[in-house]
């Protein structure tokens, strides 16, 4: 499981620094061993039905391409969300294939996120590209104080493109994510107190949109703003 806050950074400093925005003593009042700042760069062909069942309900199933030195590492990856109150709780399952497979993969029921989907009803019908991602994210990792229970951190430059192909910039989105991946009430409950802090730092709430949420708005021509 993953257990996600996140905040639409758009109209804050992210996008023109984010390696400082990232380094905020927000962090630091919660956080201990925090690890530099890593960039990481990937792409996301994201995947539905006819009727974007799986974007609708909030779940997303794309395939994730690696860039640079790890370009040879690329996965297929089911999101189901299970909740979202502030904080999406999301069941995630991914499959490492060969970058050079992922087209014809996607609708492989052999494939176990996509048969995942199919057996539970996530979908209705043949899958198809919605929408494409690129993103850059400016990541860290680090433990809650007193605690020794991991969190991960980053701010993600998204760049939305057509699924057709097309490689021109159709809309841009900024965002701020923390996750961690242990369910114990304790690392829930200082994951909630750093996303309070976070809230009271940028003067707003929680963004609940997903990423294949706005991918697919923006193929349709849709402002994700």
């Amino acid at each position: 499981m993953e257990y996600e806050c996140k905040w639409d950074v758009g109209e804050t400093s992210a996008r023109a620094d984010p390696d400082r925005f990232v380094r905020n003593e927000v962090f630091d009042r919660h956080l201990e061993r925090i690890s530099p700042v890593k960039a990481v760069s990937q792409s996301t062909l994201y995947v539905d039905d006819d009727e974007n069942t799986l974007a609708e309900a909030g779940h997303s199933l794309g395939c994730i391409i690696n860039h640079g030195a790890i370009s040879w590492v690329s996965w297929l990856r089911l999101k189901q969300t299970i909740q979202w109150n502030g904080r999406r709780d999301s069941l995630e399952i991914g499959e490492r294939v060969p970058p050079e497979n992922l087209g014809r993969l996607i609708n492989d029921s052999d494939v176990f996120p996509v048969s995942y989907a199919y057996r539970h009803g996530l979908v209705k019908g043949r899958l198809a590209p919605t929408g494409v991602v690129n993103q850059v994210r400016y990541k860290r990792n680090g433990y809650f104080k007193g605690l020794d229970r991991g969190i991960s951190y980053s701010v993600d430059l998204v760049e939305f493109l057509s699924p057709d192909g097309e490689t021109k910039v159709i809309d841009r989105y900024t965002c701020l994510e923390m996750e961690v991946n242990e369910s114990q009430g304790e690392v829930l409950g200082r994951l909630e107190e750093l996303a309070r802090d976070v809230d009271r730092w940028l003067g707003h709430g929680r963004e609940s949109r997903t990423k294949s949420q706005l991918a697919v708005r923006a193929a349709s021509g849709a402002d994700t703003g």
